[in-house]
């Protein structure tokens, strides 16, 4: 681990936008080797992101680096828009080669398995594109789909099924109209509660209208369960989201493999980011935006 004057460096980086102060905010460790488990969750509680991400020397020898996500009060098997801000600052620092000109694949262990990710440089800012493990879908019960509809405060007549993804364990909640999507006002304490019942991450609602004509989904995401009231932007609900959309028939184009997500719009916080479609695998597209360097005392 390296300290300078007992500080350790670290980032805080915008995920999926390409100004400051929108899409998702993220703290990066990017020099986390020697800190203790205890220690990267009260790092991550203290700086009250909904995910910071901590590199470490890797374990798997095909790995360049491992990374681990926590969000305040729990750490998490896969984070889209902390590891997108984390490659964003390793591109920064020169690490990995990774500079203008040069497009770097690079592998990330996690608890989620090796994770390919490329870096492209776009001008003097790198698109980020992180291949997501593929996933399977499982109906919920009417039941369930009842008690999803009341702690969201959707009528139950207009909801269709919602399913559970096995990537992440999201309920994916599809509603037919934006303004819906735009008045929910969950409450938040029973969904705690139906999350940890049913071992959820958290609940995604979407729909096919969105606030950018050129987009193709829009997305809200709740986990008050594992420590997020609302997600900004959530990359790894995405990835899913676009298979379960083009296996359901629901793509514009039954041949398309790139989708839109637009997402944050409702906190003030508007991201955007890509999924590509490689057979049943999804690669997530995004930039990012350092907002802040800076030394943390332990």
């Amino acid at each position: 681990m390296v300290f300078v004057d007992n500080a350790l460096t670290v980032y805080w980086i915008d995920a999926f936008c390409d100004r400051p102060f929108c899409g998702n905010p993220a703290v990066v460790v990017p020099q986390a080797d020697g800190l203790s488990d205890s220690q990267m969750q009260q790092i991550a509680r203290e700086v009250n992101c909904s995910e910071t991400a901590f590199v470490l020397q890797p374990a798997a020898p095909e790995a360049d680096f491992r990374l681990r996500w926590f969000t305040p009060t729990q750490e998490v098997n896969l984070c889209g828009h902390a590891t997108i801000a984390t490659l964003h600052a390793l591109a920064q620092e020169g690490r990995f080669n990774l500079h203008p000109g040069v497009c770097g694949i690079l592998y990330i262990e996690t608890r989620s398995g090796v994770l390919k990710v490329a870096v492209e440089y776009k001008k003097d800012r790198p698109w980020i594109w992180l291949t997501l493990p593929e996933c399977q879908f499982e109906p919920i019960t009417p039941a369930l789909t009842q008690q999803i509809a009341a702690v969201l405060g959707l009528p139950y007549e207009p909801l269709q099924a919602p399913v559970v993804d096995s990537l992440n364990q999201d309920v994916l909640v599809p509603v037919s109209h934006l303004h819906q999507i735009q008045a929910l006002s969950p409450d938040m304490a029973a969904l705690t509660t139906l999350g940890k019942a049913q071992n959820w991450r958290g609940i995604g609602v979407y729909t096919r209208e969105t606030v950018e004509p050129d987009n193709d989904v829009h997305v809200r995401f709740f986990a008050p369960q594992s420590g997020i009231s609302e997600d900004p932007v959530t990359g790894s609900v995405s990835g899913p989201l676009a298979l379960l959309l083009r296996q359901s028939g629901k793509s514009k184009d039954p041949e398309r493999d790139l989708w839109r997500f637009e997402q944050g719009d409702c906190l003030n916080r508007p991201g955007r980011l890509l999924i590509e479609l490689d057979g049943d695998t999804p690669k997530l597209g995004g930039q990012a935006v350092t907002v802040l360097k800076g030394a943390l005392y332990l």
